[in-house]
């Protein structure tokens, strides 16, 4: 263990019996790209005499290339332990002996990394989270494709994606160069195909780079493929076009560097795909801010609230519930008129049950400050991501897609409704307008008040707590949103110029010129245009209202579904006319028992037309899925 020294910034190892302390002289700190650092040590030997070491540390098959000899079974420990999901570290040193002080600060990194005598390996076991099974089912299973971007060695990162089931197919190709050093393979990174080739974790399968054996929509059906760096930057300088091919098919994205991070991230975007990247530390942050939505998971958070903080959450809900309830006043009072003086206990006896939550709240938040919670520091990610967790747990990826889904299918409904709406009152307004129709004060006003109130409720919908398999549509202009108010809008239109024509057969003819420009008289035209108006555009929230799979039903949508009935029960009352002075204060007049039947039977009818009319859209072309480009590689 590493600690604080001297006001220079070096770093010691404290002493442990008679060991001398090593202090760290230079350090040559880690990179992606390198994959390793190295540090020159000192310690002082019993003669007085300064001695310096180099320590490397690093990925395995970087440091195999600097060992002065390679011990036997190298390759297996290491990868073994890989792929039972262990992060592997590999240890070098080398001794250089007794120099000046100039001379070490001349020390290259290439003079300190090279023949190296092997130290051994640090083993890091990284148990997954407890909930991260759950939350990835819950994605897969939601029409999401998911893709592992880690730095971490490709056998570990194929345990990982196993564990997680991003991975059912037979089995996992990685894309690897054959046996050679990595400055080679560096600088000839562009050369002939052959030099690379997609292998199993066994080694027993190879194919070729294009997959030519089995053909590549075999393969992209049959396998899962993992691309570490080095292959993501030969495939991306020697074969664009077939990278683009293979990278729906690619599940696991290994030993990459965060420049390439944010290439993948910009790869996908290319491809028309839209993408959610979610990480922890420094080297997300190019993904991140590429990222059409950026989620930052905060390292060293817990992975779940508090019990404290549970149990305050709890309390504040009980305490809303409360709330709602009409509340006694209790009190005594005296003789004289005076309230009576009560002592402590009787003040918290006589204390109302919404004062009982409160006092209940406090003391909660009072023994949560005194816990010693960790404190949580944002860092580098979370700057970067528009979206930041409180929690270490990626539960919050699928709180953003049902928020998502529930905004973007109310505002859709909402399209519909208002483009209905809209046609109906185009209509009312402004052809029947030039036959002398119009609507009273009253009428308007109260038509405005139910709209008013059905959007309020609409707006208010709740996502449902599980992700559904179905995806919504992503925006207004598709197939099922035009065919659906189109075919409504027959029926509404139809329902409009049949009850008119009906109604203008049985009033009296008028004679002479419309005036336009006349004060409102009620009249069974009418009344009978503005009953129509107001039960069709009802009806439409009705209809298109949406509901499950995406947000809660309209049973469950309480005040919106109180809102509709409400709103039918007035029209059925103004056209029987259950309360004349009601009808009369909204000046309605009171229809003719024919054709009050008519009218109903007509509203009813397109109610039912419209409603069958936009289930049979929606079950046509309502349905959202995964491009055709991912379905081969959903899980």
């Amino acid at each position: 263990m590493l600690t604080k020294g001297d006001s220079s910034g070096a770093a010691v190892v404290p002493r442990k019996g008679k060991m001398a302390g090593l202090r760290i002289i230079q350090r040559h700190h880690f990179t992606a790209q390198l994959k390793r650092m190295a540090v020159v040590a000192g310690f002082t030997t019993l003669s007085g005499e300064v001695t310096y070491i180099s320590a490397v540390k690093g990925a395995p098959e970087t440091i195999r290339e600097m060992l002065h000899t390679v011990p036997p079974g190298y390759d297996n420990t290491y990868k073994t332990l890989s792929k039972r999901g262990a992060r592997v570290l590999a240890l070098g040193r080398k001794e250089l002996g007794r120099l000046a002080h100039a001379e070490v600060r001349s020390l290259t990194r290439g003079d300190l990394e090279n023949n190296l005598t092997f130290a051994g390996f640090i083993i890091i076991s990284c148990p997954l989270k407890r909930d991260s099974k759950e939350v990835i089912r819950e994605i897969l299973h939601s029409s999401h494709a998911a893709v592992i971007l880690t730095g971490d060695n490709y056998l570990t990162a194929c345990h990982v994606a196993n564990e997680l089931k991003f991975t059912q197919k037979s089995a996992i190709l990685v894309l690897q160069a054959k046996e050679k050093g990595s400055k080679e393979l560096s600088e000839n990174l562009s050369d002939r195909e052959g030099q690379w080739a997609w292998q199993d974790l066994d080694g027993s399968l190879s194919l070729s780079v294009s997959l030519s054996e089995v053909g590549l929509d075999v393969a992209l059906k049959k396998y899962d493929l993992c691309v570490t760096g080095e292959g993501l930057s030969y495939l991306h300088t020697a074969h664009p076009s077939l990278l683009k091919s293979l990278l729906p098919a690619v599940r696991i994205f290994a030993r990459v560097a965060p420049k390439q991070k944010e290439l993948v991230i910009t790869l996908y975007k290319d491809l028309k795909f839209t993408t959610l990247m979610c990480g922890d530390g420094t080297n997300d942050v190019g993904a991140l801010k590429h990222a059409h939505c950026g989620v930052a998971i905060l390292s060293g958070a817990p992975d779940r609230p508090s019990s404290g903080l549970r149990r305050v959450r709890q309390a504040e809900r009980q305490a809303e519930r409360q709330t709602d309830r009409p509340t006694e006043r209790r009190g005594r009072r005296n003789a004289g008129g005076k309230t009576s003086v009560n002592t402590a206990s009787q003040n918290s006896a006589l204390l109302t049950p919404q004062q009982e939550q409160v006092a209940k709240l406090q003391k909660l938040l009072q023994e949560l400050e005194q816990d010693s919670n960790l404190i949580v520091k944002l860092g580098d990610a979370s700057i970067a991501a528009p979206f930041t967790s409180k929690l270490s747990s990626i539960q919050c990826v699928c709180h953003i897609i049902k928020q998502g889904r529930c905004t973007l299918v109310t505002t859709l409904q909402m399209f519909k409704i208002l483009a209905l709406n809209a046609l109906i009152l185009a209509y009312s307004q402004s052809v029947l307008y030039l036959d002398g129709i119009k609507f009273s004060d009253y009428q308007a006003t109260l038509q405005g008040l139910l709209l008013a109130g059905c959007f309020l409720f609409i707006s208010r919908s709740k996502p449902l707590p599980e992700l559904s398999r179905t995806r919504p549509l992503p925006n207004i202009f598709n197939l099922y949103t035009i065919s659906t108010v189109l075919l409504q809008f027959a029926s509404h239109f139809w329902c409009l110029v049949y009850l008119v024509s009906v109604a203008n057969d049985i009033s009296p003819k008028r004679s002479g010129a419309v005036e336009l420009e006349k004060e409102f008289e009620p009249n069974l035209i009418n009344s009978t245009v503005y009953i129509i108006s107001l039960s069709l555009q009802i009806s439409t929230f009705a209809i298109n209202y949406r509901g499950r799979p995406f947000m809660e039903s309209l049973k469950d949508n309480k005040p919106l579904l109180y809102c509709l009935i409400c709103a039918f029960s007035l029209v059925i009352c103004l056209t029987v006319g259950v309360v004349p002075e009601f009808s009369r204060q909204f000046e309605i007049i009171e229809f003719p028992e024919e054709f009050r039947v008519t009218l109903l039977k007509v509203l009813t009818a397109d109610f039912s037309l419209s409603l069958a009319a936009d289930r049979l859209c929606l079950a046509l072309f309502g349905e959202g899925g995964l491009p055709s480009s991912l379905t081969h590689a959903s899980l």
